[in-house]
């Protein structure tokens, strides 16, 4: 009886290691995916702040020739990536009472703040200023639709696995140069415009250092989970 006991006691502690480590294992895969996904973000907002600047630069000139290239800035300094990190591994662990199996309690609680990071930064992440929606209000639909169609978002993958967004470092739009002139002149007549893009690129500044400093913190918790043993 006491053999078959023992028997049991070790089978269950072989199925309790094995159901840790493919616990850890999924949660390592699981901040991969975001560490992929906020660098590709990072370079999402890096490519729209490059736009940002360069049509603060030509709002603040106000110089004749302000053209094509002026238009496509100003609207790819409002493109945003909403996707947002995966949680469902470490969210089944906490629903089911299973975050002990990360291990050592400063592991979980680094798990453990890591993922109240991610809710804490979403309200920063999801912030918008004014110069988007105005911005998006008075350039003619018509243009706005053709930056979107040869200018606009492009699926990356890791190598089956879409991990993010990227813009185009460069693109032509092909519309009349009335049509371009319309859309330039609209946008300078705004009053305020360049003080609103100013504040825009500040908040773009904020969500590019949450974004570096998660990716970080993504890092070392997931290397932590790695060497748990």
């Amino acid at each position: 009886m006491f053999l078959g006991t023992q028997v049991n006691n070790w089978n269950q502690a072989r199925i309790d290691r094995e159901r840790a480590a493919s616990y850890r294992q999924r949660l390592v895969d699981e901040l991969t995916f975001n560490s992929r996904q906020f660098r590709q973000q990072i370079a999402y907002y890096e490519t729209a702040k490059r736009h940002g600047l360069a049509a603060l630069s030509s709002l603040e000139a106000v110089h004749e020739g302000t053209g094509e290239a002026f238009v496509i800035d100003a609207y790819q300094a409002t493109q945003i990536d909403l996707s947002p990190p995966k949680r469902f591994i470490f969210s089944e662990m906490v629903s089911a009472g299973l975050v002990g199996l990360l291990g050592r309690e400063s592991l979980q609680e680094m798990a453990s703040d890591y993922y109240l990071s991610l809710a804490a930064n979403e309200p920063q992440m999801l912030e918008s200023p004014p110069y988007r929606d105005i911005l998006r209000r008075v350039m003619p639909y018509a243009v706005q639709a053709r930056i979107r169609e040869r200018c606009g978002d492009r699926i990356v993958y890791h190598g089956k696995q879409p991990i993010g967004v990227t813009l185009p470092e460069y693109c032509t739009l092909g519309l009349a140069v009335g049509q371009i002139g319309e859309a330039v002149d609209k946008v300078q007549k705004v009053p305020g415009i360049a003080a609103d893009l100013t504040r825009y690129l500040s908040a773009l500044d904020q969500k590019l250092a949450l974004l570096r400093g998660t990716a970080r913190q993504t890092d070392e918790l997931a290397a932590a989970l790695r060497k748990r043993d």
